[in-house]
């Protein structure tokens, strides 16, 4: 269970993966011009209400737009027009990716442990994350502790429940969505680490684009659009 898993990066898994996501391509009217193709981790928590939100970004900002679902690992080799990232800041410029100014949501980002043990620290100590979830990779790093990289929240919360690691880092709305499917994570202890801001991020390229989508985003926001999805993946 030492250290953390990592994906291979070879052409062929890159080829396989987009393959896999165009089943989960969720297109859109061709309004204007060529189509934004977006893409969303998943198995991150809030996937499928995080792609019906893109695709409505772009319905209102009257713009063709795709949203894809892919591991978050491999959303940067898969030549896409953009991303939706949950990030505790805004990326850097040289990863030629620029953020809308108005984030999708914010959430806190959390590091859950078992009542019958300590607060998970220190390099026995043993912390789930989900694969490709950096910023929570490095927040278990930062506590000297051993990160461990899963797939997705399923294989977490059970890992969590037999006692398989010390504790886990993810968004509390991802938590609030599991805690039902497992009684035991009501006896939870929590600590917040991060705040986290769920990010529309596009590729330089397109940065035309970001201020009719903006726009969109502010008014789904002011209607209620935006908090009504993400109430329905917690609920």
């Amino acid at each position: 269970m030492k250290g953390r898993q990592s994906g291979a990066s070879g052409f062929s898994l890159r080829g396989a993966a987009l393959a896999s996501i165009l089943l989960y391509a969720v297109p859109l009217p061709a309004l204007s011009g060529d189509c934004l193709t977006i893409g969303v981790p998943a198995g991150a928590g809030a996937t499928q209400e995080i792609m019906e939100i893109v695709q409505q970004i772009g319905k209102r900002a009257a713009l063709c737009v795709q949203a894809v679902r892919a591991p978050a690992n491999r959303l940067s080799g898969l030549g896409l027009d953009g991303q939706v990232l949950a990030l505790p800041a805004p990326p850097a410029a040289e990863t030629g990716l620029i953020a809308l100014p108005t984030p999708i949501d914010r959430q806190e980002g959390t590091l859950y442990w078992r009542p019958d043990r300590p607060e998970p620290a220190g390099a026995e100590a043993v912390i789930g994350v989900i694969l490709g979830q950096d910023w929570a990779l490095h927040a278990a790093e930062a506590r000297g502790a051993k990160p461990y990289a899963v797939r997705d929240n399923k294989q977490l919360f059970e890992m969590m429940a037999a006692g398989r690691v010390d504790g886990m880092i993810i968004p509390s709305s991802t938590f609030r969505h599991f805690r039902r499917r497992y009684p035991s994570a009501a006896t939870y202890r929590t600590k917040s680490i991060a705040e986290l801001r769920i990010l529309f991020l596009l590729d330089v390229r397109r940065a035309g684009a970001a201020a009719s989508l903006d726009a969109a985003l502010e008014t789904l926001q002011r209607e209620g659009y935006v908090k009504a999805k993400f109430e329905q993946y917690t609920r």
